[in-house]
């Protein structure tokens, strides 16, 4: 038995309506792949997300001293199983990675604007509502399109050379990259990620709903205390990353000087965990 329309449009649904879906069970059924496409992007940005999370742990090993660094990037290479260091197991961590991207990528574009005349739409929107989720999601939108052209030249390299994991040559690859680029690469990405988890966090809703509040007072309460520690880890990150930054830098400086820019770091076998 479905409701008479008398009834189902009886009553304009207010803001608050809409986000929490009142009526919703007299709506049209729409194709389940626009649900499994949110999925998947949702999925690949929580894998993503917490990688960032490794990685900044696995790189700043390299404020440690280079053994620390090299003998993290054996352990990724399997060295805990026979004591040598397997290249293809690089490529094969790296290959996971990018795809998470690519399927990241495909599933999100879906919300980007497609024409002037939306970019537009969303900038007025952003201006008029001063919401601080919006405003977080429109920096998505710009660290997206600039991480578009920033992390596919970063992961092809790891996929084509992965013998270039060693302290010695990505110091050498951060000294010639320069500091503004791998800066603005940091900024960039940290910004996205942090975002990205903080949203998702409001997307699966681990907030208790409350529909007798009015939506427009929700940035209040849980929201906005997740929202500033979203905003204090994405500094933290970007401070440590900085650090980690300019000592791979300094260690390339230190490489180029000696006309070593090719020579792998040669760790003493007291300070290997595999020997």
């Amino acid at each position: 038995m479905t409701t008479p329309d008398s009834v189902k449009y009886a009553h304009v649904p207010t803001a608050t309506d809409n986000v929490w879906g009142v009526g919703l069970k007299d709506a049209k059924r729409q194709s389940s792949k626009t649900a499994l496409l949110d999925v998947l992007q949702s999925v690949t940005g929580l894998i993503l997300g917490i990688f960032l999370f490794c990685h900044m742990a696995f790189t700043s090993s390299v404020q440690f001293g280079k053994d620390v660094f090299m003998n993290l990037i054996m352990t990724s290479g399997g060295a805990f199983i026979d004591g040598e260091e397997h290249l293809w197991m690089h490529v094969v961590f790296v290959g996971f990675i990018f795809l998470c991207v690519v399927v990241h990528m495909f599933c999100a574009l879906r919300r980007f604007p497609t024409s002037y005349h939306q970019l537009r739409d969303i900038k007025a929107h952003v201006r008029m509502v001063h919401h601080e989720d919006t405003t977080l999601w429109w920096i998505q939108i710009v660290t997206a399109f600039l991480l578009f052209l920033l992390v596919f030249p970063h992961l092809i390299s790891m996929l084509t050379n992965p013998a270039g994991f060693d302290p010695n040559l990505i110091g050498v690859h951060t000294y010639h990259n320069g500091l503004l680029y791998t800066f603005i690469f940091l900024v960039v990405t940290e910004l996205h990620g942090m975002i990205g988890l903080y949203r998702l966090a409001v997307k699966w809703d681990i907030f208790e709903k409350n529909p007798e509040r009015n939506v427009m007072d929700q940035r209040q309460g849980d929201r906005a205390g997740l929202r500033k520690g979203m905003l204090v880890v994405a500094l933290l990150m970007i401070v440590c990353g900085s650090l980690t930054m300019w000592k791979n830098y300094s260690i390339g400086a230190e490489q180029v000087a000696a006309g070593q820019e090719a020579q792998r770091y040669e760790m003493p076998a007291d300070l290997s965990w595999y020997k």
